[in-house]
């Protein structure tokens, strides 16, 4: 019988598919009250196309496969919980940055996210996962300067059973092979011996591994995203840093800007900090007076936006009133400068302290347009 008399929902892309040869993957087609995700397949003799193999299944069963596949996931802490509606941002400079990053989201090249500690690298590259194909994937986040040298590549790559002394039985899997179909993310990557590099420089070209004591490789397919807060080319000048390994993963590059460079999100994000420390400790600060704002967007923020949350935990524990002043904000910033004199805390501590963040500030803005003549030549 043909195939229109029976399933004629499929005889339309049947006959696009015998015509040109070329499968026709997740089709979805309305049938019967279902959604189905419809495969088309070609059967070739020779090179001529003499029928199609017509697959389908549910959409609501792929729904439950994949949620079954998340639930695993997040039972082995391999889920990314950002996307950049949680990069929270007022700045133009920061809005430049997640548009830059929600574009290289859509493609599959290796991703440097090179910032200062503190700056959120982790949740950028949480969040180009979420916005990626790859979402439904494993995101693997592996902290390199955590690892002992001796253990990095067992971790990496995995073993397999008896490999050595002390192994786990029935061998383990290493990160790349966890992160397959998803995400590897590689932070403080400079922090890796150079006498390893080539190693891992020999992964992400083969895009394969080898777990150790096995004889035979393993196909990977994982998104590369790696993080540093150093300076990898002038590492490759001082010879810390392989070149060829740098060229491998600063394909597409990210720079997160320091707080300093953006004072327009701090209070955005100190008030998200502070909601969220309200509802942990049970209190209802409403916000800030104008003079403990300005205290706080003229700090200078060593540690970026990781020193700005410890802040706010900080005035959330001690605050007891509806509105942080002046006082309470200066103690939450400079908290060793509490057992010192009440004169010297609010009289020569604090000259000192703005002396600092303006020379800081002055200095961060004379590398910046030194860094620029640089660039174009004078």
């Amino acid at each position: 019988r043909k195939l229109e008399t029976v399933y004629p929902f499929f005889a339309k892309i049947y006959k696009e598919v015998i015509s040109s040869g070329h499968p026709l993957y997740n089709e979805l087609q309305d049938v019967q009250k279902k959604t189905l995700s419809v495969d088309y397949v070609p059967v070739l003799v020779g090179q001529k196309p003499v029928g199609v193999v017509i697959t389908c299944q549910t959409v609501k069963k792929i729904q439950q496969i994949e949620s079954q596949i998340r639930k695993k996931l997040c039972e082995k802490g391999l889920v990314a919980n950002y996307t950049f509606a949680d990069a929270i941002r007022k700045s133009e400079l920061m809005e430049k940055t997640v548009a830059i990053a929600g574009k290289y989201a859509q493609v599959d090249s290796n991703i440097l996210i090179v910032g200062e500690t503190g700056t959120g690298k982790e949740v950028i590259a949480q969040s180009i996962h979420n916005a990626s194909g790859r979402r439904n994937g494993p995101f693997v986040a592996v902290n390199c300067a955590a690892l002992p040298e001796n253990l990095l590549e067992s971790e990496l790559f995995g073993y397999v059973d008896g490999a050595f002394t002390g192994s786990r039985r029935g061998g383990k899997m290493g990160f790349f092979e966890q992160a397959h179909r998803g995400t590897l993310f590689l932070d403080e990557i400079s922090e890796i011996p150079i006498n390893f590099q080539g190693k891992l420089l020999r992964a992400l070209q083969e895009r394969q591994v080898r777990r150790i004591g096995d004889d035979k490789v393993i196909d990977m397919d994982a998104r590369i995203i790696a993080a540093t807060n150093k300076n990898l080319r002038q590492m490759v000048l001082d010879k810390e840093f392989r070149q060829d390994l740098l060229y491998r993963i600063d394909v597409l590059k990210i720079y997160i800007p320091p707080l300093r460079e953006r004072k327009e999100d701090i209070m955005p994000l100190f008030y998200g900090f502070l909601k969220e420390y309200n509802n942990r400790f049970g209190k209802d600060i409403a916000g800030c007076t104008k003079r403990a704002q300005e205290l706080l967007i003229h700090y200078p923020y060593k540690g970026n936006i990781r020193e700005l949350r410890n802040i706010a935990e900080r005035v959330a524990v001690m605050c007891e009133e509806k509105e942080i002043d002046e006082g309470l904000m200066e103690t939450a910033l400079y908290p060793e400068d509490v057992f010192s004199s009440r004169s010297g805390f609010y009289g020569n501590l604090r000259q000192e302290k703005g002396e600092e963040a303006l020379e800081e500030r002055e200095s961060s803005e004379r590398d910046r347009i030194l860094e620029a003549l640089q660039k174009t030549g004078g």
